[in-house]
Parts: structure tokens; sequence; C-alpha cells
């Protein structure tokens, strides 16, 4: 310890050292906040690599058969893969391969480029696979257009705003409800005939016609440019490109064959907001991006644009994540300075009035110190980090109360103040240091939790290693320079309500109180089996559900979504007259809801539903004329009493019959770690298989109390018209490839190119007229015979044989094998989902899975619990394993630490108790709450039995040291638990919806450290004189005498808590 005690000396003798120590922390902590990100979660990762390959016209099977089956076999089994998932679509593969957290990402795209470009199969027609790395982006908020424009009009301003909010510093811009511009050419199948042409033939001579190509460099006296111009950017300029000239010499322009004009592609998604057209611009955020500064910049910069715009252009702001980070965040300050003054309130009550002041102030030090030590982690603000901060405000004081004490407690016995504070810091280093060593091991395991769970968690125990060591260095080297000062002035007597309480409580410690733990000693074997049977008692709660587990319940949601789908072949007009009574039912059911509040004569709000975007055409995730999405923002959750569950049961109630519709879904948009809590996959069929699996396990949830919405994500899409090339068909020289290529040709059109103008890129297509939806269509369908000359055509019907199926619009993949996930709602009050999920694996989907020949297994938070637990158990032994190695270092002694450890197990005493009379579940974050707890029952347990093991070594039998030991420490224990305790008390009793899935880890540490304080206090006696007969019993037995163990650890420096 000579360096150490040379450090202490030098902060405590110089100067201003410790000043200057002290302003450096605080100033650490301005520049860390200044740099810091806000937000809500903490930001998680996924290292992942896209693939895309656009197959035009294909169905979802077509593409799942022939691109996804191909790019599988070479990408799956690549190094460092965890997962491969795929997402056939009408037209689209999407293929997102997950690689493990170690895995360099720069590697993994190059092995996946690599892999995929090595393949010679795919389709001719595909376009060429996209390969990208997935980049992190998180919404900051949304800012909506509509009014009475032109789609063009629209998106002009659109793409106005768009560009000033990137100039202004945003991130990035995602717009919906924006379609791109297309150039269609229009062939009717007679003008083609004519003139002998077919809809390739045209696309491949625009593809070549209409170009800027360079033609080299004139030489000479002065050098010239040569460029041959033909770049058709408009509909006028490809009306007037020719086509081939005539025997006469006359020119056949596109103009005389095809029409042609300026559209938007079809397949997009049309945005409105009530009767109007609107395209939703939402402001994304890097994960360096700090979400308040971008909500300010985007506010600043719509206030200034707004004069400057139509007055009939309606621009809202909506879905803005930095109100809701801000009232958030601003819940945990307010409840953190309130725990910080009911701590402050315990030091002034305990303590000398010089020695809490200085105790008080290595709270601010420490805490922004932290501040700029999470800066340089790469961390952020946010609800868990700032929730850890409040939660070590009584560890904080814990160590500096430790050291203040001993510090007066040498004084009292002659020391001048400089060597009791010197004192004070040298001889509870040890000690304090063990203690916190502990606390850092038993946080341990978070650290080992993988995937989204681990990188969500990860800043509690970030946050708390951090302002463990930022305490540990304010203790030893601030304090003692502050306490050398404070401790010269005389002692002023006690007096006031302080006096009366200190007196009142040291006649409690040294009668009542010492009688109780004598009576506890003697009774030790009663005591023991009191408490092993409350902690029965509890373990039988959990077990029996009567306080139930529920992995990761996320936040009430303020957006409300729809998920609208109509029959396939329903027209778009058709669908969004549809949307638009959806929508109306909202209004309606916010309505009625109000009505009912008033009636009771509650006061209600002036309205529920904020602002509502539609989108006609697409869902979340696929795209379709029958399709629909509307996202409706609610009130802030602090802002009504109307819950947002509440509004969705509504909202379903009162949804009308709608002909045509085939479902819809509506569901609020949570926030916290991804994934369902209900997620069945069926595996390994086809298809059409396990589309029927899917529906007989839908109706086995359905039977389960708490279960709603039970859905698949295997949707019908439109009927399939099977072509096969029939006898005919083949003696006149055709093939599948041949008809299928020649159909797409004539129903989708062919891409000619795409081009650049301005900062778009548009689409130059060249198709059959869309006037006409119905299968007959195929009748008027004609192909040039292979090998004719001159050319001839035969019907398509002629030469093929039809064949109608149901088709679907997405099929999926998990690791190669073709999977559909069944997912449901669950009702928040209505229990553990694991419970229907264990029975459901027992009961009904062994019996689906041997009726269809098909595999099963679980997704969603299900998976991800299973995956953070099994993380959490591993690191749960690593963290028991390094409290016992530190115990048993400090100790001395390999059976000192069991004795302290056995603690442990009761914290679960006071989790249980509190989630039961406070009417919450146990939760994930409980779990993180209860390793917190062991650590500071292990620094409890440290402090009893380093004194009791101290008074032994001073010469006392045990049953005294023991009696003895307990009361001196009574005052230790109780200032310890009380300021953590108190510390975490205000948010103990938070009625903010937001707050909510933080309590239950506030009431772990809370009850259970109020439980367990005093367990500790009537265990370790108990434990210990059990221990001493139990070494009795086996010297008897032995035949030999034995004298009671003296301890002597080395915590010889334990402070004399118990004394003034």
């Amino acid at each position: 310890m000579g360096p150490m005690r040379s450090l202490v000396e030098l902060f405590s003798r110089h100067r201003n050292a410790a000043n200057l120590l002290f302003f450096s922390m605080i100033m650490l902590g301005f520049f860390g906040l200044s740099g810091l990100n806000t937000q809500f979660f903490p930001t998680t990762e996924i290292k992942i690599v896209n693939v895309t390959v656009v197959w035009p016209g294909a169905t979802a099977q077509d593409v799942d058969k022939n691109i996804v089956a191909t790019i599988q076999p070479e990408v799956r089994f690549l190094d460092g893969v965890k997962e491969f998932k795929s997402a056939s679509r009408e037209g689209v593969a999407a293929i997102t391969v997950e690689f493990y957290p170690e895995t360099d990402t720069q590697r993994a795209v190059a092995d996946v480029e690599a892999a995929v470009n090595a393949i010679t199969t795919l389709p001719r027609d595909a376009e060429k696979p996209l390969i990208s790395q997935e980049t992190f982006f998180e919404p900051v908020m949304s800012v909506l257009l509509s009014g009475p424009f032109e789609e063009r009009a629209l998106r002009a301003y659109a793409k106005q705003i768009r560009d000033g909010l990137l100039d202004s510093g945003i991130d990035k811009v995602v717009m919906d409800g924006f379609r791109d511009e297309e150039i269609w050419v229009e062939a009717k199948a007679a003008q083609l005939r004519r003139y002998d042409m077919t809809a390739q033939d045209i696309a491949n001579k625009l593809a070549g016609s209409s170009l800027d190509v360079p033609g080299g460099i004139l030489r000479g006296e002065v050098e010239r440019q040569v460029r041959a111009v033909g770049l058709a950017q408009t509909a006028a300029d490809v009306r007037d490109i020719s086509l081939r000239s005539t025997a006469d010499g006359r020119q056949i322009k596109v103009g005389d064959v095809a029409r042609v004009y300026e559209t938007f592609d079809a397949a997009a998604a049309e945005g409105w907001s009530g009767d109007n057209r609107a395209i939703r611009l939402t402001v994304q955020r890097t994960k360096n991006g700090d979400a308040l500064e971008m909500t300010d910049n985007v506010r600043r910069y719509i206030g200034e644009t707004l004069p400057s715009l139509p007055p009939t252009l309606k621009v809202e702001i909506f879905d803005v994540n930095a109100d809701k980070i801000r009232q958030r965040i601003s819940v945990l300050l307010f409840n953190g300075l309130g725990g910080m003054a009911l701590v402050l309130c315990i030091l002034f009550l305990f303590l000398n009035g010089r020695i809490a002041f200085w105790v008080a102030a290595g709270i601010p030090a420490s805490l922004m110190a932290t501040f700029g030590v999470m800066y340089y982690l790469d961390m952020t603000i946010n609800m868990l980090s700032l929730f850890a901060l409040i939660m070590t405000i009584g560890i904080i004081v814990d160590d500096a109360i430790v050291v203040g004490e001993h510090s007066a407690t040498l004084t009292e016995r002659g020391a001048d103040a400089q060597t009791a504070a010197e004192g004070g810091a040298l001889r509870m280093m040890l000690p304090i240091t063990a203690a916190a060593l502990t606390t850092l091991a038993a946080f341990i395991p978070m650290l080992l939790i993988t995937g989204v769970m681990g990188q969500f968690v990860r800043d509690i125990p970030l946050v708390l290693f951090s302002v463990l060591v930022a305490s540990l260095i304010e203790c030893f080297f601030v304090l003692p320079g502050h306490l050398s000062h404070a401790l010269m002035r005389p002692k002023k007597p006690r007096r006031g309500i302080r006096k009366i309480f200190l007196d009142r409580f040291e006649h409690f410690r040294a009668n009542r109180f010492k009688r109780f733990v004598s009576h506890v000693y003697d009774n030790r074997y009663t005591t023991a089996a009191v408490g092993i049977a409350i902690l029965t008692i509890c373990i039988g709660l959990l077990a029996g559900g009567r306080v139930p587990f529920r992995f990761f319940p996320s936040p009430e949601g303020e957006v409300v979504n729809a998920y609208v789908f109509f029959q396939p072949g329903t027209k778009r007009a058709d669908t969004h007259a549809g949307a638009k009574l959806i929508e109306q039912a909202l209004y309606d059911a916010e309505a009625k809801l109000l009505a009912e509040k008033a009636a009771a004569g509650e006061e209600v709000e002036e309205r529920l539903v904020k602002i509502m975007f539609t989108q006609i055409g697409r869902t979340r995730t696929s795209r379709g004329d029958e399709r629909a999405y509307i996202s409706a923002e609610l009130t802030a959750s602090e802002a009504r009493s109307v819950r947002t569950r509440e509004i969705v049961k509504q909202w379903e109630e009162l949804v009308p019959d709608i002909a045509g519709m085939r479902y819809v879904f509506i569901r609020e948009q949570r926030g916290g770690p991804p994934g369902r809590d209900i997620d069945i996959r069926l595996l390994n069929a086809p298809p059409e298989i396990l589309k029927q699996a899917a529906l007989d396990v839908r109706a086995a949830l359905e039977e389960y109390p708490g279960i709603s919405r039970a859905r698949d994500n295997l949707f019908y899409n439109k009927q399939e018209l099977l072509l096969e090339v029939n006898e005919r068909g083949e003696a006149l020289g055709f093939t599948n490839s041949m008809v299928g290529n020649l159909t797409r040709a004539n129903l989708e059109g062919a891409i000619a190119k795409r081009f650049a103008r301005g900062d778009e890129e548009v689409t130059l297509r060249v198709l059959q007229p869309r006037d006409r939806a119905s299968p007959k269509q195929l009748d008027d369908i004609e192909l040039p015979v292979p090998g004719s000359a001159p050319p001839r055509y035969v019907p398509l019907t002629a030469v093929v044989d039809i064949v109608e199926q149901p088709g679907f619009s997405t099929v999926r993949r998990t690791d190669g094998q073709v999977s559909v996930s069944v997912v449901a709602d669950y009702a928040d009050d209505a229990g553990d989902p694991n419970a229907v999920l264990e029975d459901m694996a027992q009961t009904t989907l062994p019996e689906i899975a041997a009726k269809y020949n098909i595999g099963f297994g679980f997704g969603g938070r299900s998976q991800e619990q299973a995956e953070t637990m099994q993380g959490l158990g591993s690191g749960a032994i690593v963290g028991l394993s390094l409290i016992y190695v530190v115990l048993a270092f400090v100790f001395a002694s390999y059976s000192r630490p069991i004795i302290i450890m056995s603690v442990i197990p009761f914290g679960l005493i006071g989790m249980v108790v509190g989630h039961y009379v406070q009417g919450f579940d146990l939760t994930f974050l409980s779990m993180v709450g209860l390793l917190g707890l062991s650590g500071i029952l292990v620094n409890n347990s440290i402090i009893l039995i380093s004194r009791i093991d101290e008074r032994q070594s001073e010469g006392e039998p045990l049953r005294e040291a023991v009696i003895n030991g307990i009361c001196d420490r009574l005052r230790a224990v109780t200032l310890t638990s009380l300021t953590t305790v108190l510390g975490l008390a205000p948010l103990l009793f938070e009625t903010s919806v937001q707050a909510q899935f933080l309590l239950p880890m506030v009431i772990t540490i809370a009850w259970g450290l109020a439980f367990a304080s005093l367990i500790v206090l009537f265990l370790v006696p108990s434990v210990l004189g059990i221990q001493e007969d139990i070494r009795q019993f086996v010297g008897r037995m032995r035949g030999t005498a034995q004298e009671p163990i003296r301890y002597q650890p080395d915590l010889s420096a334990t402070p004399e808590a118990g004394r003034e």
C-alpha cells in the first residue's frame, strides 16, 4: 500500500490538490455532457448484409425457387453467418444475412459480394443483385405535407423541404407517398403487329438511341471535346425517337406506334391525409446524431420556410421522439433529484454536519466524472443510463460515509485532523475496494448477455463501473483533503431534532435492538427456519404464477397502425375508399371514448388523435393495390386518461364491414427490443402446407385467455395463372421459358433504361395499355412463332394450357427452410406469455407438426429471452465466482465467503413481496435489479462480519462478538440501506405511464434491500452461530477439542461505524 499511502498523503496535505481534482471531475462532466447524445433507449445494432434482386413480373414463389434457392447455399455457410433470412415477394427477393457481433463488417460484405457475384444461374432477365451493409438509422420525427395539389406539385415542395433539411445538418430524410417518375410508352398489340415489332424491340431501340455518347477529342490548334447527344429526358423527346425507316424512306417514330406520357411508378404507394394527397418526410439520425439537436434544427428550418410556401400547403410536425425523450427523461431527473434530497436529509440526520456536507459533495463530483467517462465509452443519455445513475446515488455516498465516519472516530480518540483524515482513507481502502469489486462482480453477468438485449442493458453495468471508479477516486483522494480542514473546527454539540433522534437511536440500539439480537442468536435454528420458510413461500408464489414473469413489457405506444387487406385484384381507388371508412372509424372511436368519460363526470381531453397518414398500395412490408397502411399519432400518454389499448379496442369494434375487405389488423407501435411475445415458427414444407398448418395454430392460440389477433405472415395474393406449353406449342417450337418471357413483356412491359433527370432516377418503360384487368386479357396476346419468316403470330391460349391457383404475396425462408410465423398480441395483464408457448409446445404443436409433417420453433421475444437468460445464467456463475474469490482473499478464509454470500438468495423475498404488493409482473429488468441487489447485500454482510471478526480478534467470545458487532454496525447498515432505498423512493411511486417499464427494477432493489437489510441483521448472527455449532459437533465426533475460530481478516481497519 506504499504508493497509495503516498498519493493519499499528497492529496490530503497539498494546499489545493484535492480541490483541483474535485473541479477537474466537474469539468470532465461538463465536457462529456456537451458531447453526449440524448435518446430514449440505448442504440442497438445488428451486423446485417442485405442482398436485393429484382425480377420484374415474377411471382413470389418463382422468386423463391429461382433466386433465393440459388443464392442461399452460396451465402448461408460463409464464416460468421448467424442467421440467413429471405422474403420473396412479387418481382423482388430481399435476403438478410445476419453475422455474429465479433465478425468484421467489411469482410462480411466482401464475402457476400464474392459469393453472389460467382453465381451464374440466376434468371437472365433478373436485375443485378444489390448488396449493402445495413446502416443504423433511427427515426427522430416526421413532417407531413398535404394540400389540394397535383402530385407533381406536391413532390416539388417535398423535395424543396427535404433538400433544405439535409442542408441544415439532418443525417437522412426518407419520403413516403413520394412516387418515382416514369415515362411510359404504351403500344397496343395491333400496332405492334402492324409494324412487325414487340415491346422488347422498342425497348432495345430506346435503350440504344437515347444516349449521350462521348465522341473523342478533336485535336488541332484548339482541342475540342466531341459528344454525340441523344439522351431523351422527356416524353416529347421519346416520341421523336426513330424506330425504323420504311421502304419509301419515311421514319417510323415512337409516337407513331405508341402513346408516350409522363407518369409515376404505378406499384409505389400513394400518400393521403384526409381528402388531400400527402407526403411524409421522416427525419432520421445516425448513431452519432443527437435527436434533440436535430429536432430543434427541423423546427427552426420549417419556421423559416413556411412564409415562402403556399398558404394552402399544410405542413405538420408529428411523431417527435425528442418531445417524448425530454418528457420521459425529465421524469427520471425529477425523481432523481427528489431521491438525492432524501439522501441528503438522511446524511445530515445521522452524521456530523461538516462530514455530511463533504460526503454529499462527492455525489455531483462522481456523477459529473461519470458523464465524462460515458462520452469516451461512446454511450448516450437514455432512460436506462439515467436510471443507473439514480440507482448509484446511494452507492456513491456509502464509500464516503465509511471514510468520514472512521475519520471522525479517530478524531474522538485524540488524533489530529490531518492524521484522522488520512487514517480514515488508508485504513478503509481495502474493505471499500473489496466492496466495490463485489458490486462490480454482481453486475458482470449483464456484460455477458449477447444479442439485442445485451446491447440494450449494457449501459447499466458500464455506468455503474464508471460511478464506482469515480467514487473511489473521490473518497480516497478528494474527501481526505476536505475532511482535514473540516475536522479542525471544534465539534458542535448535538441540538434540536438531530440530538433527539440520535439519542433515541442509540438508546434503541443499546437496549431493545441488542436484546432482540441476543434472542435471535440464542434461537438461531428457529430464526434460520423462519427465514427459509419465508423464502420458500416466495419461491412458491413464483412457481405458482401468483407473481407472473413477463420478459420485457414495452412502454405504452403513442402511435397506432392499421394494416388493411382487401381481396386480390381490388382496384386502388376502391382500396382508398375503404381506407377512408376505417379512418373515420378511428374518429368515431375517439368521440365515443371521450363521451363516455364526460358522462362519467371525468375531465376529458379535447382530442385523442393528433394526426393521421394513410398509404394506399402498401402495408409496412409488402405492396399491392389491395393494401393500405394507416398510421395515427395519439396525444402524449401523460396528457390523456384513455389508454392506448382502449383506443385500439374501440377502433377495432367500430371498423365497418366493407365489401371486399379480407381483414384489418390494428396494433399500437411500441418501443423496446424487437419481436412479439407470441411468435411460433412453422418450418420445412411447401407454402401451401404451411398455410394450412398456420390456420390450425391460429385457431389453437385463440383458445387461450389474453390472446388476440392471431395471424400469420403467409398472405394469399392474386390468383396465379400457371402457363404450361401444350403439344401444339411444343410442335411449333415454343418452350416454357420462351412463353414466360414473351407473356411478361406483354403484361409487365420492358424497362428500356433508367436515367438521371435532375436529382431523380427516371424509368423509361415500354408496355401495353393497362386498362384491362381481367384474365381475359390473355386471350388477346399473340406470340410470334419461333423461326417463322415473315413472322407468323398465334394466340397464347392456343399453345399453352392455363391452370388457376391461389398465390402467395410473400414466401419466407429461415436458414434455408421455408417458414411461416404465427404471431398474436398478448394482453399486458394476462401473465407470462411463455406459459402459453410451453403449453402449445407440449400439446397442440406436436400434433399439428405430425399432421402436416413439418417442424416448429419459436421466435420473437421468446427466442430473445432464451438467449438472454442463458447469457444471464452463465454470467451469474462468473459473477458469484468472482465475489467468492474477492471475499476469500479479503477474509483469508474459504468458509467465511459462504456465510456472507448465504444472504444473497434472501434478496428474492423483498423482490417477490414488492412485485406482489404493487401489482407488477417480474420482468427481465427485475432480474437485472436482483444482480445489483446481490452486490449491495454482500457489502452489508461484509460490514457486519468484519466487525464481528474484529471483536473476536480482540478476545471476545463468539456470542458477545456477534451481538456487539451487530449493534456496532446497525447505523452503518441502516445508513447504506436507507441512502440507496431513498434514492430510488420517488421512482418507486412514479405514476408516469412511460416510466412503468423501469419500475420492476426499482421495486426489486428498493423492496429487496429493505427486506434483506433486516434479514442480514438477524440471519447473519444465526448462520454464524450454526456454523460454530457444526464445527464443535464435528470436533466432538473426531474426539478433539475445538477452540472458537478467531478470524484475522485484512479488515482490521474496519471503521467503528457504531460510534459517534
